[in-house]
């Protein structure tokens, strides 16, 4: 069975297993509130922290309604999809996201 044949099957009003799905519609498991908790506390307390999980578990989706629930005003979510840039990377891309202009990075 297709994903397309999934939602009138199933009598979804939406196309399953979608990632822009609206963290409020979001199935809120006890693993996803104990992720979002986690993360939450991570925030509150201006830690840093690390998700890991297998491949389906949840990870980016905790992540997705944990920002969700920030106040926009106070916090700035940026989202680097490739970690392997190396740190000097990383640090210029936080630097660009947020307005500035890494001065000890150009890219190649």
């Amino acid at each position: 069975m297709s994903l397309d044949q999934l939602q009138p099957y199933f009598g979804l009003r939406d196309r399953p297993f979608r990632a822009d799905v609206a963290p409020s519609a979001l199935h809120r498991s006890a693993a996803h509130q104990e992720a979002t908790a986690r993360i939450a506390y991570l925030v509150d307390t201006g830690a840093l922290g690390l998700i890991t999980g297998e491949v389906g578990s949840g990870k980016t989706t905790a992540l997705r309604a944990a920002a969700a629930a920030l106040d926009a005003s106070r916090h700035t979510v940026i989202y680097l999809p490739n970690p392997a840039i190396g740190a000097r990377g990383i640090y210029a891309e936080i630097i660009a996201r947020l307005g500035g202009t890494p001065r000890f990075h150009r890219p190649h």
